[in-house]
């Protein structure tokens, strides 16, 4: 994977890892509201894509996750790093996401109040000069956010079942996308630097330091990181002892199955065996 590829698949990931952190608060909801999450839409060939979706009586309310970390400087337009990187403002696409939505409803009959925020979920992240009313939560203010939707009504009307049905039914989850297609036999085996991607091979200590950016790594740590990154890569390929000590470009299948052993489920026969997320 080129460096290029290797931070947009960091992106991916830090993003994967916000919403997962996210559906644990949505999770606590119960029958508070109907819960949809990572749906991808289209509406008059625009698309629509939204990372959760609370179907409340009475409203709807879009969440479009972040997991940015570190300080950041408010701008209407972009937000600008301390290293002087600049990103989008979330909200110019929170509110496009707002409009299609609102759009899409109507086209299938329904109207009603739409609520949106931008949920920074990562602790760390903090941001000077934002507005004070906004469309933002930021980290300090989810828990009150979450609170205050406990004292909502349970969903009782039909009328919103049906709604969530036709939305999941419109989900497209082959829509096109700029998802890379990534090619395992193709790829370079090793377990990545978490600074600066370079891949290490062969590891024999307990930590190692990063040759290129002087990083040090505990490879216990980068190897439950790399068997996280293969299963986001090839979701449908079994986690397997030899196929991950390949993966993480180690001949020690032995590091990599106390690492299993310990973060995951053993399935299977012995000569089949494989290994499953312990919330599965």
């Amino acid at each position: 994977m080129d460096k290029e590829n290797f931070y947009y698949y960091l992106n991916l990931k830090k993003g994967y890892e916000g919403e997962c952190r996210f559906d644990g608060l949505t999770e606590k909801l119960g029958a508070k509201c109907i819960v949809l999450n990572d749906l991808q839409l289209e509406i008059r060939r625009s698309s629509l894509q939204i990372d959760a979706l609370l179907i409340c009586e009475g409203k709807i309310v879009l969440y479009e996750i972040k997991n940015y970390g570190g300080i950041h400087h408010w701008g209407p337009e972009e937000f600008t790093k301390q290293s002087g990187t600049t990103l989008e403002n979330p909200s110019l696409q929170l509110t496009k996401t707002k409009v299609r939505l609102r759009k899409l409803l109507k086209s299938m009959g329904y109207s009603i109040e739409i609520q949106a925020f931008i949920v920074y979920v990562n602790p760390e992240f903090s941001i000077w000069g934002a507005p004070c009313e906004g469309d933002s939560i930021l980290p300090g203010q989810i828990s009150e956010h979450f609170r205050e939707l406990q004292n909502m009504k349970p969903v009782t009307n039909p009328e919103l079942e049906k709604l969530a049905q036709a939305l999941v039914e419109c989900h497209d989850p082959e829509y096109p996308s700029k998802l890379i297609k990534f090619d395992y036999e193709k790829m370079n085996k090793g377990i990545n630097c978490p600074t600066c991607g370079l891949l290490v091979q062969n590891f024999c200590r307990r930590s190692h330091v990063c040759e290129s950016c002087g990083k040090k790594m505990i490879i216990q740590k980068a190897i439950s990181n790399s068997i996280t990154d293969f299963q986001i890569l090839f979701p449908n390929e079994k986690l397997t002892t030899k196929r991950l000590a390949d993966w993480c470009g180690t001949e020690d299948t032995n590091r990599v199955y106390k690492v299993l052993k310990r973060e995951y489920h053993a399935a299977g026969s012995e000569s089949g065996r494989y290994y499953i997320p312990l919330n599965e």
